[in-house]
């Protein structure tokens, strides 16, 4: 699998496991690009291949976009239901 492709599919996952948390358990807002750095470094280091180094790297920046994804889904949102 393309890992390109394989990163994007995992940061899909976290948004959606984010929102999962949210609904769910109750996560307070403030706390989810907590919770999504947390599910990116976990799947980098037991998804992708390399060194540990390279998957906790991979796994911040999953987290970190998968973060900035939810965010603007939030921001979208947020315009729709001001009309």
């Amino acid at each position: 699998m393309n890992r390109v492709f394989e990163i994007g599919l995992i940061i899909a996952v976290i948004v959606a496991l984010n929102e999962l948390f949210k609904r769910s358990f109750n996560v307070p807002v403030k706390y989810l690009p907590l919770v999504s750095l947390v599910l990116g470094i976990v799947a980098g280091v037991f998804y992708l291949d390399g060194d540990i180094k390279s998957k906790i790297f991979y796994g911040i920046i999953i987290g970190l976009s998968s973060a900035g994804l939810f965010d603007q889904s939030k921001i979208i949102t947020k315009k729709g239901e001001e009309k």
